[in-house]
């Protein structure tokens, strides 16, 4: 039934207060339709889910209409419910914006400069990008980004701060954004130094050490598709912020949200030429004077500290001619660092994908729902695809490895032409998932480089690595072999800092960090600190050179030490295959949320009914093999979105061995389920090596594919 409205002029905020049983009568509606679409019957239970989930979006209408923000932006909410766009109003307000592990993603709404952004929107839409969201709670726009910010001042002023740097990536908005964020800052007298060009969150994360500020912004979305957009926070330490400090600016933001300047909305009609403080630096490629700082000089900066952290620069020396690889910047900011880098090292051939070389907004090579993720097969498939029509099949096969940055080059990713012996198990390339790199990296830090008395890695008694708990046990075996030790944290960055943090008070040195999607880091200690706090795959990239280097020496490729290693009796064959639910795309809207929310509680059945049967000493089997332990982990985080002692960390079932299980848990990054199995080969040698790989990559395939069969119910 079409609303009828008044012809009377109404204010948005009187409207609304008209209409607010009409629209709360047909959110009730569509939202009971989409629970019938799930659900057989609707209980008690669901009912409850029910109108909570819709007084949810009425209270975040109400306090968007209250607020204080400009009519305008009120007015589409108006429109929407006047044209009955439900779904869009449901979408816009179902939640509010919560800071995650550095800091905030979400759908984007692009800017009100329609002239800015004008091109941009036009190719978005011709790909399928909605640029019709709504604003409102649940989206990036001008408001929630100017909420959040103000919350961060507010903890800042508390802390007595006084220094911050703001950076962007080549997301749509994300240029504009900064300038906003800017101009805020320097209305509470803060100084700014503001990157006037897209840049890697790594090269922030360096500046915020480098200038000795007290806090990093960098606008980006990470990995998330081309919809999204977001900023992530660096402390002072070039680190993500620690689980405490993380609650404290949490709470400024959410205890904020009244007086805020939404007057200087217009910044985006400003060019950032036309600034006239002297609160701001602009890192930009000008020469050096009391405004500006070059570049090209913070660059070169950052490369040298990355440059000193290789050990074995003989090595590379000799055999950097001999080195040939492929390199993509998916579209984003890692290029003009990789290039540099490689001069600095005298590496000569590299084939740089040239459509992806510099940063676009459009991310063209991708579909508009596909994430940007260096550990994702799909992201491979698209750049040895694009490298192989560039440079022909022939030149693939030629080079040691295909190598690519994330949008914002935190994390890196890398892809090998498969040996001809194991092309029947993994085709003509492989994907080296960041458990096989980091095995070998761990392995070369501690075999090979420990040896070396000016090594960072010689005092190994006094040394320590942390990895998420869904990151490889082959560190874990690796570790023990040669008496390091190995801590597993919760997944995320800004947890593993938190530890490395802990471990500096006790004068001991971080060799390593380790994430299973892609991030690597190398702190090193208190005293000394090696890099910056944060994952970063231009580190990754300079690092695994020296490794490629070393193997060239040993004439032997990147596959063949690897399987040297896994014949290791000390170590193992840990073969690790991680699913993600739905393959090629997120959980989108109620009905996305609602099959999310359903295959984990279909999750946690599983857990109940493993707890009764391994009572009964009756262990439930997958794939023949019995489930012996299950395990929940459990932060609390997320309690009020899902439900009471969520495990929002996921929940692990331990099979035969310690070593082989299966962690199921929801990403804290997008909406999806990923699905993480491991399991342990030992006794491999030159005679069984392919039959037991070829077993073990088929077996947890096959329990992958039955587990996600058993949620999925």
């Amino acid at each position: 039934m079409k609303i009828k409205m008044s012809n009377q002029k109404l204010t948005p905020l009187i409207e609304f207060k008209n209409l607010k049983n009409h629209i709360q009568k047909n959110i009730l509606v569509l939202v009971e339709k989409e629970f019938i679409n799930n659900f057989s019957n609707i209980d008690e239970e669901r009912s409850k889910k029910i109108h909570k989930i819709v007084e949810k979006i009425m209270d975040n209408l109400k306090n968007w209409m209250n607020d204080e923000i400009p009519e305008k932006y009120k007015k589409y909410v108006i429109t929407s419910i006047k044209k009955e766009k439900w779904t869009d109003v449901i979408e816009a307000f179902k939640e509010e914006l919560t800071f995650g592990t550095s800091g905030i993603r979400g759908k984007l709404v692009v800017s009100l400069n329609e002239n800015e952004c004008y091109r941009d929107l036009k190719s978005l839409n011709n790909s399928g990008f909605n640029s019709e969201i709504l604003r409102g709670t649940n989206s990036i726009n001008e408001i929630t980004i100017m909420k959040n910010i103000f919350g961060l001042i507010k903890y800042m002023q508390n802390e007595k701060y006084s220094k911050v740097v703001i950076g962007y990536d080549s997301r749509v908005c994300s240029h504009l954004f900064s300038r906003l964020i800017t101009d805020m800052f320097l209305q509470n007298n803060f100084f700014v130094i503001l990157f006037d060009e897209s840049n890697s969150l790594p090269e922030l994360s360096f500046a915020v050490t480098h200038f000795n500020a007290d806090i990093g912004i960098e606008i980006t979305a990470s990995h998330n598709d081309k919809r999204y957009n977001g900023y992530k926070i660096i402390t002072k330490l070039g680190s993500p912020p620690p689980t405490n400090l993380r609650e404290k600016i949490t709470k400024e933001i959410f205890n904020n949200s009244k007086n805020i300047p939404y007057n200087i909305l217009n910044i985006f009609e400003k060019d950032i030429k036309n600034y006239d403080s002297k609160n701001l630096l602009i890192i930009n490629n000008n020469i050096d004077n009391i405004q500006n700082f070059s570049r090209e000089k913070l660059n070169q900066l950052y490369l040298k500290q990355i440059i000193n952290l290789i050990s074995n620069k003989e090595i590379i020396e000799q055999y950097s001619s001999k080195i040939n690889f492929g390199y993509s910047a998916l579209h984003g900011t890692g290029y003009n660092s990789t290039l540099h880098l490689c001069k600095k090292m005298n590496i000569k051939n590299v084939k740089y994908i040239s459509n992806m070389i510099l940063p676009n907004v459009l991310f063209p090579s991708f579909s508009v729902k596909q994430i940007l993720d260096p550990s994702d097969k799909n992201t491979s498939n698209v750049i040895v695809d694009l490298f192989t029509k560039e440079f022909g099949l022939e030149k693939f096969n030629d080079i040691d490895f295909l190598c690519y940055t994330d949008p914002d080059a935190d994390r890196l990713g890398i892809v090998v032409p498969t040996i001809k012996n194991e092309q029947s198990i993994y085709g003509s390339w492989k994907l080296l998932n960041a458990n096989d790199v980091w095995t070998l990296f761990l392995w070369y830090m501690l075999e090979i480089l420990s040896k070396k008395n000016n090594s960072f890695f010689s005092k190994i008694d006094k040394s320590f690595i942390v990895k998420s708990f869904v990151t490889s046990d082959s560190l874990l075996y690796i570790s023990k072999k040669y008496n390091l030790e190995c801590i597993d944290s919760k997944v995320g960055f800004s947890d593993i800092t938190s530890i490395v943090l802990e471990k500096w008070k006790n004068n001991l040195t971080n060799i390593g960090m380790f994430e299973e999607s892609c991030g690597f880091g190398l702190a090193g200690n208190s005293t000394n600190p090696y890099h910056i706090l944060e994952k970063d795959g231009i580190m990754s990239l300079a690092l695994f050179i020296e490794i490629v280097a070393f193997l060239k020496s040993k004439n032997m490729s990147i596959q063949n030490i690897l399987n040297t290693i896994y014949q290791d009796p000390e170590i193992g064959f840990f073969v690790n295959n991680r699913r993600e639910l739905p393959e090629k795309d997120v959980f989108e809207g109620i009905n996305g949320e609602l099959i999310l929310q359903k295959i984990l509680r279909n999750v946690e059945k599983l857990y109940e009914v493993c707890i009764k049967q391994i009572n009964l000493k009756q262990p439930k089997l997958i794939c023949g093999l019995p489930i012996t332990k299950v395990t929940k982990f459990s932060t609390g985080r997320y309690d009020e979105r899902f439900w009471k002692k969520f495990s929002d960390e996921g929940i692990r079932f331990t099979l035969n061995s310690p070593t082989n299980h299966i962690t199921i848990r929801s990403s804290g990054t997008e909406p999806k389920i990923r699905i993480f199995v491991q399991y342990r080969i030992t006794d491999l040698n030159k005679d069984n090596l392919l039959r037991k790989k070829l077993f073990g990559e088929q077996l947890v395939k096959k329990i992958s594919n039955e587990i996600e069969n058993l949620i999925k119910i």
